[in-house]
């Protein structure tokens, strides 16, 4: 079965390559600032380790 690339990102890039090595993040009104920021440490930490 072969991956389908995330529409949105390929609407604006037109790039399926793109679209299908993207991450999505989505947030919603229940995330607390105390999330936000466990978030942003978790990835930032896995950001340098694959980077």
């Amino acid at each position: 079965m072969e991956n389908a690339p995330f529409r949105a990102v390929y609407a604006v890039s037109r790039d399926r390559e793109n679209a299908l090595n993207s991450w999505r993040i989505r947030l919603s009104h229940p995330m607390t600032e105390d999330k936000l920021d466990e978030f942003e440490r978790i990835f930032d930490k896995l950001y340098l380790e694959f980077t």
